[in-house]
């Protein structure tokens, strides 16, 4: 498909999006929100992180499936590659070894996480009950910012990412991670993101002692399929 039909074609299809859900640029990072459904005192936060070339309004589209007690926040990465779309970092290769670029991944991070505390209060969430999931490098950023935060959130779902070799010393003692969920999804059949990316991840928490489940998908390619939502959801809503 052509490049430039392929940009003008997904911004049609943020058009409805946008339509009802404006752009919010109230806080660190540029936002959709939608309110929970359920009315509960003290809402969750489920916020959503997309992947490189992507925008807010690409797993902002889940938010009828997600549970209906959150507020759905679907947020901009900072760095744009072209109209409606977005990266969360550049990617370098630093003595050998293939990963994010440092200055990006330390930057955004902390806009990520002063994204958090702003949300929470802004939006009054129950500060015990925050997720962030995250598609690619949405997901290695959701690793990043939860395993050197984990005091801000309930738990990380990394779909389709990894952990690079530089977040590795900077991981938070497993004291730091009572109570915290990790869920990590991938695809075997992964072709950007390559499946033993997951299996490393799972270890590297292993001998750091802290839990996490892996989720497998057979044959699925570098994408979310349905089966990941519903096992998500249900991860969700386990305490």
């Amino acid at each position: 498909m052509n490049k430039l039909f392929l940009t003008v074609f997904l911004w049609l299809l943020s058009l409805p999006i946008f339509a009802q859900f404006p752009l919010q640029k109230d806080l660190p990072l540029s936002y959709l929100v939608s309110q929970p459904k359920t009315k509960t005192s003290k809402p969750g936060l489920l916020i959503l992180l997309h992947g490189y070339g992507s925008n807010e309004a690409d797993l902002f589209s889940l938010r009828e499936m997600l549970p209906s007690d959150f507020f759905i926040m679907s947020v901009r990465a900072p760095t744009a590659l072209a109209p409606n779309a977005y990266q969360w970092f550049r990617s370098e290769t630093i003595k050998g070894v293939k990963g994010g670029n440092l200055k990006d991944l330390e930057t955004n991070s902390d806009l990520i996480k002063a994204f958090i505390k702003g949300a929470v209060k802004k939006y009054k969430a129950d500060p015990s009950q925050v997720y962030l999931i995250g598609f690619s490098q949405g997901a290695m950023m959701s690793f990043e910012v939860g395993l050197t935060s984990p005091e801000l959130l309930r738990g990380i779902a990394p779909l389709s990412g990894r952990i690079f070799e530089s977040l590795r010393p900077n991981i938070k003692p497993s004291s730091a991670f009572k109570n915290f969920k990790i869920f990590i999804g991938h695809g075997t059949t992964d072709e950007k993101v390559l499946y033993h990316y997951a299996t490393e991840a799972v270890s590297i928490l292993k001998e750091k002692q802290i839990p996490a489940v892996l989720h497998t998908y057979q044959g699925m390619p570098h994408s979310i399929n349905e089966q990941e939502i519903n096992d998500l959801i249900k991860w969700l809503k386990e305490k």
